[in-house]
C-alpha cells in the first residue's frame, strides 16, 4: 500500500524532519541505541497484551470493575491519538505550508497516500497521511512512531524507500517519502516481455538483499510481498525498492512474536502458529521467488482459511509445469527457503551467498517458458480485478444497493455454493449498473485475457469487503474535509 532525497528548504524548521541530506543541517537527537529501542517496544507489547487480556477478562465477566473505570477506559482508548502532537512528541509545521497535494495513489486500513509536490522546489514526492481517529488506542499511536522511526533507521539503503519527512496536525499524521512511478514488480515483468531465470535471480537478489539490510539493522519487515517493492521510474535499469514497513518490529535477538500479521499466500507457518522470528521474512522471500519462476502461488485456496491451511500442511510442487524447465539450482533454493522448520530455513545471507542467486552464478539466462509470463500476467490481473471491482462499487452504490448486489449473487448462485465466478460477476455488474459511471464499468469489464472467467469468487466475502472499503471511503472523505477546515 520510490529518486534521490532533496535537500531540506531553508526556511522550514528543522526540528519537523526526520532525516536531512545534508551533514551540516541539524537531525533529531536519537541517543537510544537500537537495543533500547527494541527493549522497550517489547516492554510496550507485554504491558499492552496484558491489559488486552484483562480487558477480555472483564468483558466476560471473569473480573469485575466499576463503572466508573470502564468508563474512564473507554475514553482513554478513544482519545489515544486524537491530541494534537500527541503522536510524533514534537512540534511540526502544518504538511500545506510546504507541500501542496496532488491526486490519491492509494488506500490501505489506516491511511491513504497522495502524491505532494514541493511548493519549494515542485519536486514530487509520495505523501501518507493517517486520520489520528482511526488511532483507537496507545499501540495504535505507537506503531505509527515506529513506521517512521524504522524508516528513519533505514535511511540511505539503495533499495528502501526514503523518507523525507514527518509532520502533525490535529486530524493527522503525514510522511512525506520518495514517489515510485515506475509501477509493482509483476507489472513490470509482464510489460517487458523478456524474461528469464537469471532476470529473477537479480529481481531475487534485490529482494533478498532488502531482507538482509532489515536483519542486519535489527528490524523484521512482516509483510513482504510483491505490492512492496515499486520501481521508482520507468527505465530499463530503475532501482526497485521495498516500501510500507507499518507492520515491521525492531528485534531483540533470541525474541519472538506471536501475532498474526502479513498477506495470506506469502505469510509463513510460524507466524500462523503464533511463534516467529525474522527467519518469516524469509519464507515471504521465497514465496515471491516461487511466483517469479511458475506465475503462482506455492500454496493456494480459494479463501484465506484453505489458503493458510495449504501453507501448514501443503505439499511443495516443484515438478508439474512449467517446474520441469527451471534449473535444479533455483528448485533447490527455493526448497531451503520454504523449509516449514524456520531453524533449518536459510539466513538471509545464506541466500545471498546460493550459487543461483549469485552474480556469477549459475542462473540460466534462457527465456522461461511463456506459461510463466502468462501465469503472472492471470495471478496480478486477478486481484487487480477484484479490487477494481470493489472500488467502483464501493464509490457508486449505496448500502442498499449492495443489498441488492449481494441478492443479485444469490439469484444466479443456482447451485447454493456460496462462490460465482468472475462471467457470473461481469454478468450481475453488467445488469446492475444503475449508478456505475460508464467509463468505471467498462474499465471494469474489459477483465484481463489472461483471468480465467470460471474462477470464483466468495460473494459474501465479496460484499463484505465492499462494505468495508465504502466505509474506509467514507471515512476519508470525511477527514479531507476535517483537514481542510483547519487549514
Amino acid at each position: 500500500m520510490d529518486h534521490p532525497l532533496k535537500p531540506q528548504l531553508e526556511d522550514k524548521p528543522p526540528q519537523q524532519m526526520l532525516m536531512l541530506k545534508d551533514d551540516d543541517k541539524p537531525m533529531i537527537e536519537d541517543t537510544k541505541s537500537l537495543e533500547e529501542k527494541a527493549r522497550e517496544e517489547s516492554e510496550r507489547r507485554r504491558k499492552y497484551n496484558e491489559e488486552e487480556a484483562e480487558k477480555k477478562k472483564r468483558a466476560a465477566g471473569i473480573a469485575c470493575g466499576n463503572s466508573k473505570r470502564k468508563a474512564h477506559n473507554v475514553r482513554r482508548l478513544m482519545s489515544a491519538g486524537l491530541l494534537a502532537e500527541s503522536v510524533l512528541l514534537t512540534k511540526t509545521g502544518h504538511l500545506k505550508e510546504y507541500y501542496n497535494l496532488g491526486s490519491k495513489l492509494g488506500h490501505g486500513q489506516f491511511g491513504t497516500t497522495f502524491v505532494c509536490i514541493e511548493k519549494g522546489t515542485g519536486e514530487e514526492y509520495a505523501c501518507k497521511s493517517i486520520p489520528k481517529r482511526k488511532l483507537e488506542s496507545e499501540e495504535d499511536v505507537e506503531d505509527v512512531r515506529r513506521e517512521i522511526e524504522i524508516m528513519k533507521h533505514l535511511f540511505g539503503q539503495p533499495n528502501v524507500i526514503s523518507i523525507k519527512g514527518a509532520y502533525e496536525d490535529s486530524v493527522a499524521v503525514h510522511m512525506v517519502m520518495e514517489l515510485c512511478r515506475g509501477g509493482e514488480l509483476f507489472d513490470r515483468i509482464v510489460e517487458r516481455g523478456h524474461y528469464s531465470e537469471k532476470k529473477a535471480a537479480h529481481l531475487a537478489k534485490v529482494i533478498l538483499g532488502v531482507v538482509q539490510t532489515c536483519h542486519c539493522s535489527g528490524v523484521m519487515h512482516r509483510d513482504l510481498k510483491p505490492e512492496n517493492f515499486l520501481f521508482v521510474d520507468d527505465h530499463e535499469d530503475s532501482p526497485l525498492k521495498a516500501i510500507d514497513f507499518g507492520l515491521s518490529m525492531f528485534l531483540i535477538p533470541g525474541e519472538n512474536f506471536t501475532d498474526v500479521v502479513g498477506s495470506p499466500y506469502y505469510i509463513a507457518p510460524e507466524v500462523l502458529n503464533k511463534n516467529y522470528g525474522r527467519e518469516a521474512d524469509i519464507w515471504s522471500a521465497g514465496v515471491m521467488i516461487y511466483v517469479l519462476l511458475s506465475g503462482s502461488a506455492p500454496f493456494w485456496g480459494e479463501t484465506e482459511e484453505e489458503i493458510f491451511n495449504e501453507v501448514l500442511q501443503g505439499e511443495l510442487d516443484l515438478s508439474s509445469d512449467p517446474w520441469p524447465q527451471v534449473s535444479e539450482s533455483g528448485k533447490d533454493l527455493i526448497r531451503k527457503m520454504l523449509e516449514r522448520n524456520p531453524k533449518q530455513r536459510l539466513t538471509a545471507q545464506q541466500v545471498l551467498c546460493h550459487p543461483w542467486i549469485r552474480d556469477e552464478g549459475n542462473a540460466p539466462d534462457t527465456p522461461l517458458d511463456t506459461t510463466v509470463l502468462s501465469r503472472l500476467k492471470k495471478f496480478s490481473a486477478t486481484d487487480k480485478l477484484k479490487k477494481m471491482a470493489l472500488r467502483v462499487i464501493a464509490e457508486r452504490l449505496s448500502e442498499e444497493e449492495i443489498q441488492g448486489l449481494r441478492d443479485a449473487f444469490k439469484t444466479i448462485d443456482s447451485e447454493k455454493s456460496g462462490r460465482v465466478t468472475f462471467k457470473e460477476l461481469k454478468g450481475v455488474l453488467e445488469r446492475f449498473n444503475a449508478n456505475l459511471d460508464n467509463s468505471d464499468i467498462n474499465s471494469l469489464l474489459q477483465t484481463p485475457t489472461d483471468v480465467h472467467l470460471e474462477d470464483t469468487v466468495d460473494y459474501e466475502e465479496f460484499v463484505g469487503a465492499i462494505i468495508r472499503l465504502k466505509q474506509i471511503q467514507d471515512e476519508d472523505a470525511k477527514d479531507c474535509l476535517d483537514s481542510s477546515a483547519k487549514v
